[in-house]
């Protein structure tokens, strides 16, 4: 039985709004995507606040850093349109309803968003991400009720195991495979991948898909969700392509 993936929007679907503000996430309810990915940092405050790089020059047009800026003069920025930022905070307790990807930027944020999420009793709908396998092994450590994706070194492991003969399992608390379509020349999504992700429990939600021909394919490999910076145009092409399979569920 086939299913339909869901559909995640990156950064709250950049290349259709600006990114990590708060307008974009009302565009992604707008849109009625599965999950908002974002990614977080702290300010020079601790504040934590929706950000995914360093530098502020994307989205805010400032050539200051996260951490340099205070609460007041972060959230006084503006986008070309008079886009706001937000703090993780005001994005869980705001906008009650949206399921959130939260990337931990830094080690520094870690310990604010834990506490954001808890506030919030948030803990069913976010997802924690992070390319650090040190900072997933804390997180896990200080609350082993949170949701997670596969650290670097267990998509490795995962990699292995699924090309393997036995196709074995391997204990990982992990249970979201977010990963790109292929890794410095290496093919890491295809149906064999995701097939011993299934049998392991485990989601497989590829990042960043942006081509239609791309979503298109990976309908048909079966995968869980789509991380895309065109939640529009996912939406679209996956419920075309879905309409075809009477016997299509969703995920």
């Amino acid at each position: 039985m086939r299913i339909t993936p869901q559909i995640i929007a990156h950064r709250g679907g950049a290349g259709e709004t600006l990114e990590n503000t708060r307008e974009s996430i009302g565009y992604a309810l707008s849109q009625k995507v599965s999950r908002y990915e974002t990614d977080v940092r702290a300010l020079k405050d601790g504040t934590v606040v929706l950000q995914h790089d360093s530098q502020l020059t994307t989205p805010w047009g400032n050539s200051r850093t996260v951490g340099e800026l205070t609460s007041q003069e972060f959230f006084a920025l503006r986008g070309p349109a008079g886009q706001r930022p937000i703090s993780l905070k005001a994005a869980l307790e705001d906008f009650p309803t949206l399921a959130y990807n939260v990337d931990i930027k830094e080690p520094r944020a870690l310990e604010g968003a834990l506490r954001a999420v808890s506030d919030a009793d948030a803990w069913e709908r976010v997802v924690f991400s992070s390319f650090s396998s040190r900072t997933l092994a804390k997180l896990r450590k200080c609350h082993p009720e949170a949701q997670t994706c596969l650290s670097p070194v267990e998509v490795v492991q995962a990699l292995v195991a699924a090309h393997s003969a036995s196709k074995r399992h391997f204990d990982c608390a992990g249970a979201f495979a977010q990963v790109p379509l292929k890794w410095k020349g290496i093919t890491v999504v295809d149906r064999v991948f995701v097939s011993w992700c299934h049998s392991q429990g485990i989601r497989a939600e590829p990042w960043t898909i942006n081509e239609k021909t791309e979503m298109l394919q990976l309908v048909d490999l079966g995968v869980d969700a789509v991380m895309t910076d065109y939640p529009a145009l996912a939406k679209a092409a996956i419920t075309a392509r879905s309409a075809t399979y009477p016997d299509t569920l969703g995920a």
